[in-house]
């Protein structure tokens, strides 16, 4: 009982201090955000992970590394500086909609997704996880919002 308590614990304080882990910018690391920071639209492009759309086989993601480092950020999204920048982590799959068929559902991680961000822009990433061979799934952005 006292090893659950320590867990939920460590997880809240985690959680808690997720928001300022993200906003420290260690030199050489990518800046990256609360989506709650209140800067300019033109300044920062917005990542939301959270939204994905189970019915089209696109899992939901948690981001744990941005250009080859682990990071904490928000399971919703984050603010992320303009440029190219690579970004994995872990799925959520729910299976209702697309039912598992590949006889060898060993799977291994995923590529790394490389997107050019643009300032100003939203950009919706999930994890697709519709084809046949699980070998084939991965990190996609499915949609973009353009800045105006």
């Amino acid at each position: 009982m006292r090893r659950v308590i320590i867990s939920l614990l460590t997880g809240l304080i985690i959680q808690a201090t997720a928001p300022l882990a993200a906003q420290v910018n260690v030199t050489g690391q990518t800046l990256v955000l609360p989506l709650s920071t209140e800067l300019t639209n033109n300044e920062m492009a917005r990542v939301f992970t959270a939204g994905g759309r189970p019915e089209e086989c696109l899992a939901p993601i948690q981001v744990t590394r941005i250009d080859g480092e682990e990071r904490v950020v928000s399971a919703q999204g984050f603010l992320i500086e303009p440029g190219t920048h690579s970004i994995n982590g872990k799925a959520f799959i729910d299976l209702t909609d697309c039912p598992l068929i590949d006889a060898n559902p060993v799977m291994n991680s995923a590529v790394d997704l490389e997107v050019e961000f643009e300032p100003g822009s939203t950009y919706h990433i999930g994890f697709f996880h519709a084809p046949a061979n699980a070998q084939e799934w991965k990190l996609v952005v499915w949609h973009v919002e353009e800045s105006l």
